[in-house]
């Protein structure tokens, strides 16, 4: 009877691609309720034989391959919306733009209930957003900041959220 108890606790921990992602939201910024990337590998002993742990963005990176392709999964506090695109960049010593990323994401969000002219109330909204690692993308350690932003009918953008992530490209 133990060892079904065991066996029970023992294989999620075992799954792979299971979803912890180290990453911490930009500073200022209190919405996000919660963040994964389905299909990240990580190691359990990084960076020497340590639990996986974070603390912020401190910790194992999300290791993908090239070709590859991951889900972003993000919940949050959503203040209302009407035409959401997003921004996704390397951070580097300038911040330099992730090439062959999608930006229209209204389809990705609750749904598809998000997309342009439906907008969204108070509330919370989700969005599954499809991550695929080009084989040009070199490989490589990249800290990432992503932001989701809405598109105004002056033609100015306003940020909804904004966070923070490591990445490996293998």
């Amino acid at each position: 009877m133990w060892k079904s108890a065991v066996l029970v606790f023992l294989i999620p921990l075992l799954e792979p691609g299971l979803g912890k992602v180290c990453w911490e939201e930009c500073p200022d910024w209190n919405v996000i309720q919660h963040m994964d990337i389905n299909g990240c590998h990580r190691r359990s002993t990084y960076p020497h034989l340590q639990d996986f742990r974070c603390d912020g963005m401190k910790g194992p990176p999300c290791t993908v391959l090239r070709g590859q392709e991951v889900t972003l999964d993000v919940t949050w506090k959503d203040l209302g919306h009407k035409n959401l695109t997003q921004n996704v960049v390397w951070q580097s010593f300038v911040d330099i733009p992730w090439v062959g990323m999608e930006t229209e994401i209204c389809k990705y969000v609750n749904d598809g209930a998000s997309c342009p002219g439906q907008g969204v109330q108070e509330g919370n909204s989700r969005m599954k957003f499809p991550i695929k690692v080009l084989e040009m993308y070199p490989s490589g350690f990249y800290n990432l900041k992503w932001e989701l932003l809405d598109r105004l009918e002056d033609g100015t953008t306003e940020t909804k959220l904004c966070f923070l992530f490591a990445i490996r490209i293998m």
